[in-house]
């Protein structure tokens, strides 16, 4: 009797053994399987992540465009009217200068060469410049161009100071300092730099349909006589 108490115990022991070995083993399984995924899917994520930092360092590292020449809209101006007699088609667009006050100064991809292309277009537009040299000459000095550092919507203000000439007697006819703000938001560029030179258009192009707006109220000067010449 006590024998076979004894041969009982150690083929339950063992039954039990092997119970645990099997789990021990599907689970060792189920990890094998398991297992091959995890890196896959941190892979996946990588080449996600490393696709986004590409994109963006090539937005970062690409050359902003320049200024486009096209003229503001002048439709709030009455261009039937147009200028005094003195001034229609009769002046010419001497020099662009850059502010030499490196407290503020003019950074933008758009330079001299884009804005005066910009304002010439703008004057013929608007009835103001002439084909070859004119009565009156303008001069115009980029002094400010205040930009954001980053945000959805980016604003830009640019200050213009512009000087009218009388070529002839060398008379100041009319100077201003005009300040115009421009704003490109995310539904005009998803791109920083993109929607900063969209936001440098419009401030210098608003820029230019104030100054069209002073020019069209200056009073005619008449006619030059010899007497003012001299």
């Amino acid at each position: 009797m006590g024998d076979s108490r004894a041969a009982v115990l150690p083929t339950a022991a063992f039954t039990e053994a092997g119970g645990e070995r099997q789990a021990l083993l599907q689970c060792l399984r189920y990890r094998r399987r398991a297992t091959p995924r995890r890196p896959e899917l941190a892979c996946l994520v990588m080449k996600v992540i490393l696709a986004a930092a590409a994109l963006l360092a090539l937005g970062a590292c690409a050359k902003p465009e320049t200024l486009s020449a096209k003229p503001p809209d002048l439709a709030g101006i009455d261009l039937a009217r147009g200028p005094g007699p003195s001034y229609r088609d009769a002046i010419t667009v001497a020099s662009v200068g850059v502010s030499m006050d490196t407290g503020t100064p003019w950074t933008s991809a758009a330079g001299p060469a884009q804005v005066q292309e910009a304002l010439v277009q703008t004057l013929v537009a608007a009835r103001l410049a002439s084909a070859g040299n004119g009565r009156f000459r303008l001069d115009a000095v980029l002094l400010t161009l205040q930009r954001p550092y980053a945000g959805f919507a980016m604003t830009v203000t640019a200050t213009i100071g512009y000087r009218l000439t009388e070529v002839a007697t060398g008379a100041v006819v009319y100077t201003t300092t005009v300040t115009t703000p421009g704003t490109a938001t995310l539904d005009d560029a998803y791109m920083s730099d993109t929607r900063l030179r969209i936001a440098d258009e419009r401030a210098i192009r608003a820029n230019f349909s104030t100054l069209v707006e002073a020019l069209y109220a200056l009073p005619d000067r008449g006619p030059l006589t010899s007497s003012r010449r001299t």
